[in-house]
């Protein structure tokens, strides 16, 4: 281990390391991926304090921006030690940890940090905080990076050590005020680097025009007319009667005599294809192709010398993605049926099990070729040491996030330059490698962004908001000011609309202040809509269903859809499905795998395969649950010392445990599916849809007239800030005829070719009266009193006036005594005449309509 060690970069500048690292406070160490800064300088600081031979002993806390980082490294680290993982070297996630009293040296993700510092506001006892992987500007590396700023003055014995692999290391250590910066040489080997044009030039692949990934001839030649006076702007002198077009016109929007013009070098086919490639798509057949030559094909034809052997990493966008090449590489003649042997294909991705994730890092026989398929957690996070050979599809997902309209959307988009240096980068750790980036060259050098959108700039705010007002030194300070000190700032447009959502689910008061949900709120590491869902779930007594719905929404829907087997996958779905809501129907599938789970594990197995659930998805959900009930006791919403142990213990006997531990009273209205559905209004609002059915039609028949049901498409959903919005297919209320009530709620919509709203369920009159935002309105129009919610966008007709004030007085006294149980966890509803009556009069008014 120690010889592995001593061949890192990082071992020649040891003293250099801890020279710097001693003599100032903060420290940025930058390095290119693979040059050891990450296991090595926690190691170097650790050995300094062992050789000091007395007992005074640090204490490191080393963050990482990924679980599987976090677990991966200090397993690492723990090996080269030759020590038990969980002694010296630890690790702590969301939902896992291994650590002891021994631990020195605990790697972690970023939100542990956060979550100690609500509590221990200057992290006594830490004597070096470690922040690796700065560069990826996550939201919580970034609020990290400001809360250090401002609390250093206060622990001048405490060493911050910022380590990034990138070129931006200048951008912090002047948010630092010009700390000093160290640079590691990077280990890896020269890598090639090709672009889009020598891939399509290298197979000789051919772009056919009925490809799936061909541009329609109509598109390319408004795209062509569109840019002639483009090329008229762009002219520059001396570019001859055949002028190139300027560096400013991208590759799609030329014609092919064009971009002969700038690829003079390549073949005349070859520039056709890239002319006829639709650049917005990722195209399978041309990775497929490119893949079946890299293992097998003439490398004469590349100039430099070619890596006989190594493993293979594609950078994928998305899971969809890494499934769709999975599928596609089984499948074919070169890597699927006989040939399946000679390759050891596998998939990465952060939703996969710790035990799939460590696949990659095994390397196979002599004569087995190993192919990741990865997503940009592969860029940064993990290194596999043996890959010599990289595809990059020059994608990434991204989440954006409109603040004017609430909506989070995500968008595939180019990777920055940084990134794609990055993933070449990866081919070098162990030989020379070769990086194959399928964009051109071009748009490389001209087109990409320099560095990526820092998170913070496009992502909801709520949390980090809450987490604000929940800290000491920033309680009184306003949001914007405090925001405003970030490295790069969000707009205040965006921090604004955060609070002012934050204030209508009642986490913040008119004057900005913490409300004690809010409090709540933010000691739950879930979304805030999520977290008030699991409050409601405990003080209605339907506490098992609301975190069964709050994990599906915290982490997936247990649901697959197979490639190729989308319709079976639907109908199964449709068999759980309940109460015209996505919400139900999750829970009724993972009810069904308790059952079964609870007639032994054969049977669970059997459940799954046969109604299309995911096994891992279900036991991560069951998992979560255990976590969630640990969290509300402590808070004091169920009874008091439960630990996620408990519930773990209890589920051996079958089920999740949750039931068993937090008796039958925190359950009695679990099997009320009414009031499940009426608290999600509570928990979404004002997330919600009105559906609009068009005028009944009628039929004559031999019986008489009968109602006509409009057809799916017929009938339209409007939100307040958006207007008409879709229902997205993968939802159970996507093609139904008839609604009982004309509003759904829902959790998330998203924007792709239109706005869609994902999981929903539909709602009556009274959740939406009783747990919708803002005050009742009662109106008197043309005779009649109307009730209503939202500034009058949601309304309902009471047959008197009497009824009316009746339900508007229910409100203010339900308001107060949620306000009184959020203030006081351990008030005791049942016990308590006013409370008792209240709920059960709720619950029986929701049930009964």
């Amino acid at each position: 281990m120690l010889e592995g060690r001593q061949k890192l970069p990082a071992w020649d500048m040891q003293v250099e390391i801890m020279n710097v690292v001693n003599s100032n406070q903060v420290v940025v160490i930058s390095g290119m991926t693979g040059c050891g800064k990450t296991t090595q300088v926690p190691q170097f600081i650790m050995d300094q304090y062992l050789g000091l031979d007395d007992l005074h002993l640090c204490h490191i806390l080393c963050t990482q921006p990924r679980r599987i980082s976090a677990i991966a490294v200090a397993e690492r680290v723990a090996e080269e030690r030759a020590d038990n993982l969980g002694r010296l070297v630890g690790y702590q996630i969301r939902m896992e940890k291994m650590q002891s009293s021994f631990t020195r040296l605990l790697f972690c993700t970023t939100g542990i940090v956060l979550r100690r510092l609500e509590g221990d506001t200057t992290l006594d006892g830490i004597t070096h905080l470690i922040i690796d992987e700065v560069h990826e500007r996550s939201e919580e590396s970034d609020f990290l990076l400001m809360y250090l700023r401002d609390m250093l003055p206060r622990r001048p014995d405490l060493k911050v050590i910022l380590m990034s692999a990138t070129l931006n290391a200048q951008l912090f250590s002047q948010y630092f005020g010009g700390c000093a910066i160290l640079d590691i040489p990077g280990r890896t080997f020269p890598v090639d680097q090709y672009f889009l044009e020598d891939a399509v030039e290298f197979t000789r692949f051919v772009m056919e025009d009925s490809s799936p990934y061909a541009r329609p001839l109509k598109h390319m030649n408004a795209v062509q007319k569109g840019v002639a006076q483009e090329e008229e702007r762009s002219y520059e002198p001396g570019d001859g009667p055949a002028h190139r077009a300027s560096d400013r016109v991208q590759d799609q929007n030329l014609s092919v005599k064009q971009l002969y013009l700038r690829y003079p070098d390549y073949h005349k086919s070859t520039v056709k294809s890239i002319a006829m490639m639709d650049h917005t798509k990722i195209n399978f057949d041309l990775i497929l192709e490119l893949l079946g030559w890299i293992v097998q094909g003439d490398h004469s034809v590349v100039e430099d010398e070619f890596p006989s052997e190594g493993a293979i990493l594609v950078f994928m966008p998305g899971y969809a993605e890494i499934q769709t090449l999975y599928d596609m590489l089984l499948s074919s003649p070169v890597f699927g049926t006989r040939n399946r042997h000679r390759f050891k294909i596998i998939p990465l991705h952060s939703t996969l099990s710790s035990e799939e994730q460590h696949a990659v890092f095994s390397k196979p026989p002599r004569d087995v070729t190993k192919i990741v398929i990865a997503t940009n957690i592969a860029e940064t996070s993990i290194t596999i040491d043996d890959v010599c050979f990289v595809v990059d599809a020059g994608k990434m997902k991204e989440k954006r996030y409109d603040p004017t309209k609430g909506m989070e959307s995500l968008d595939t988009v180019w990777v920055s330059r940084a990134s794609a240096l990055q993933r070449k980068g990866r081919a070098g750790r162990v030989q020379k490698g070769v990086a194959f980036h399928l964009f051109t060259s071009h748009r490389f050098e001209h087109h990409l962004q320099e560095q990526p959108i820092p998170e913070i700039q496009r992502a909801p705010l709520e949390q980090i908001v809450l987490r604000i007002r929940m800290l000491d030194i920033f309680k009184t300070t306003p949001v914007l000011h405090v925001l405003g000190q970030l490295p790069e700032p969000p707009d205040d447009e965006a921090i604004s609309a955060a609070v002012k959502r934050l204030e209508t689910l009642g986490a913040l008061n008119e004057q900005g202040e913490l409300t004690p949900l809010g409090y709540h709120l933010g000691t739950l590491p879930v979304d805030v809509r999520i977290g008030k869902l699991m409050l409601l779930g405990a003080i209605f007594r339907c506490l098992d269903p609301a975190l069964t719905i709050a994990a599906c929404l915290s982490f997936k829907s247990p649901f697959l859809t197979p490639f190729g087997k989308k319709h079976e996958a639907t109908e199964k779905k449709l068999e759980f499905a309940a109460g015209n809501s996505d919400h139900l129907t999750m829970l009724n599938a993972y009810n069904g795998w308790l059952d079964a789970r609870r007639r032994g594990n054969a049977e669970a197995y059997h459940f799954c395969q046969d109604n299309f659930l995911s096994k891992k998805s279900l036991e991560m959900l069951s998992s979560m649950k255990q976590q969630f009930v640990e969290l509300l006791s402590d808070i004091g919403f169920v009874k008091e010392g439960i630990v996620a142990k408990d519930a773990e213990r209890a589920a051996r006997e079958g089920g999740d445990g949750v039931i068993v531990v937090t008796g039958v009273e925190a359950n009695l209205n679990s099997k009320n599916r009414k009031l499940v559905s009426a608290l999600l209004v509570g928990a979404l609002y004002p997330n919600i849809v009105q559906v609009l059915t068009p005028e009944q039609q009628y039929t004559r028949t031999g019986g008489g007239t009968v109602a006509i049901a409009p057809k799916a498409e017929d009938i339209r959903f409007k939100t307040k800030p958006d207007g008409y919005v879709k229902i997205h297919p993968s939802s159970i209320n996507f093609q139904v005829r008839h609604f009982e009530s004309p509003y759904l709620v829902y959790h998330e919509k998203i924007k792709t070719t239109r706005i869609f709203i994902r999981d929903c369920t539909m709602v009556s009159m009274y959740p939406l009266l009783l747990f919708g935002g803002g005050q009742i309105g009662v109106d008197l129009a043309r005779g009649q009193f109307i009730l209503s919610v939202d500034d009058g966008w949601i309304r309902f007709m009471a047959q008197s006036h009497q009824i009316a004030e009746l339900v508007r007085e229910l409100r203010l006294e339900l308001d107060q005594l949620l306000s009184d149980k959020i203030q006081t966890p351990h008030m005791d509803l049942c016990t308590c005449p006013r409370g008792s009556r209240i709920i059960d009069t709720i619950v029986k008014l929701i049930t009964t309509q």
